[in-house]
């Protein structure tokens, strides 16, 4: 009987890893599912390894097939084509269309090959006897974990349309949060990008033509035109000790950001800013609440539901009070006190949970504030264009202009010489 090692995710989010003995992979799912385990991924362990202790085994045929999650080959599929997808699938369980032929029907379908091969691998475990989930599972770099719970619950509960469509508005969501992070980014990316480029361009190009005027009057050079000089020289002479060493700081500071304190220490300083802070509040709001409301309409333990919240904040801060929030639950007291437990929480959201909590409305009451914060997101973004526009003005007055006076100072004085 084949030995397997797998990975598994209990009712509370916890991802766990181990050995055990089963026929094939259908027989495996089906015994982590009595364990109270959702099946992630399973592949034949080696022969040295050994199954966990006291685990029951089932009995069956030792070269029975076995579903194997496959490598995403080529461009990752987008968040467009998940949503069609998944909008596709729901109508098709709608329609009472049996699932294998539903997945075998999209999968043929998808322009994008890598898509087209990752749900080929689905409709494969599908119709070896995995769960949706089980299947789905096999591509976590696809489908996320909200994901997977959704789907999970829609099996469990026999109310699949339902969480697809719970699905769908949770992935509209996550990219239309993608989308806004990605043109805030857009506009202050381009300006510098261009402002480099033209900066770059005059002093390796441009400035040593006047190097060579200057030099031959032997003129006395204000310092700003001396170090131009000299950086134009550097630059056209040892460009590649440039790229190393901006290589060298990019790379250093991947990983001195890669520390957990100095994330912390840089997200503290980006939430207090005057603009800044309020446009990442509300966008890791929007997302948290969501989130959390989307996995609590699905009647998704608290506590599962604050791990899976967790993994999708993207905020160290936040991410320690959600964490903060499920020992409290745990404890057996209220949400609304783990959301005090964060110095840049708006007064308001404790309180609307609070009283949500006690009317039985809390996944209303996140909804309600989920919609909210998308709202202050465009505001945000207004607010964020509206202070970036006068001070890359600024940028590159002061930029061009002093790079301009390097060049017409000397020159007026040439003039002065000449006469």
């Amino acid at each position: 009987m084949p030995r397997f090692k797998y990975r598994a995710m209990d009712r509370k989010g916890a991802v766990t890893e181990g050995f055990l003995n089963a026929p094939n992979l259908a027989s495996l799912t089906e015994v982590l599912r009595g364990q109270g385990q959702m099946l992630l991924s399973g592949i034949v362990a080696p022969e040295k390894a050994s199954a966990a202790p006291g685990v029951p085994a089932a009995a069956a045929p030792p070269h029975a097939p076995m579903m194997r999650a496959k490598k995403v080959k080529g461009h990752a599929p987008t968040d467009a084509e998940i949503i069609t997808f998944n909008s596709q699938l729901q109508l098709m369980v709608r329609s009472a269309v049996p699932i294998v032929e539903t997945l075998q029907i999209l999968s043929t379908q998808q322009t994008n090959p890598a898509f087209g091969a990752i749900l080929k691998d689905i409709t494969d475990a599908v119709t070896a006897g995995n769960s949706l989930t089980a299947a789905f599972g096999h591509h976590p770099e696809v489908f996320d974990t909200v994901f997977l719970s959704l789907l999970e619950a829609g099996e469990r509960s026999g109310t699949l349309p339902h969480m697809l469509e719970r699905i769908s508005a949770h992935l509209a969501f996550k990219a239309s949060i993608r989308s806004r992070a990605k043109s805030a980014m857009i506009y202050p990316a381009v300006v510098m990008g261009t402002a480099f480029v033209v900066v770059l361009g005059l002093i390796v190009f441009v400035l040593p033509n006047f190097a060579e005027v200057f030099e031959q009057f032997d003129a006395e050079l204000p310092p700003l035109t001396v170090f131009l000089l000299f950086l134009s020289r550097s630059i056209r002479g040892y460009w590649y000790a440039y790229i190393a060493l901006i290589s060298l700081v990019v790379w250093r500071a991947r990983v001195w950001l890669g520390d957990p304190r100095h994330g912390l220490m840089l997200e503290t300083v980006l939430l207090g800013l005057p603009i800044v802070g309020p446009l990442i509040t509300s966008i890791v709001l929007a997302r948290v609440c969501r989130t959390l409301g989307e996995l609590l309409s699905a009647d998704i333990p608290v506590v599962k539901a604050l791990d899976l919240t967790e993994a999708t904040a993207g905020d160290v801060i936040f991410v320690r009070m959600i964490a903060e929030t499920r020992r409290v639950v745990t404890a057996g007291m209220p949400i609304s006190i783990g959301f005090t437990h964060c110095d840049f929480m708006p007064n308001m959201v404790p309180c609307i949970i609070a009283g949500a909590e006690k009317a039985g409305r809390l996944p209303e009451a996140l909804a309600f504030l989920a919609g909210f914060y998308e709202g202050e997101i465009d505001v945000a973004l207004k607010d964020f264009f509206a202070m970036l526009e006068p001070v890359f003005v600024v940028f590159l007055g002061v930029t061009i202009g002093g790079i301009a006076l390097a060049f017409l100072v000397p020159i007026f004085k040439l003039g002065g010489i000449v006469q």
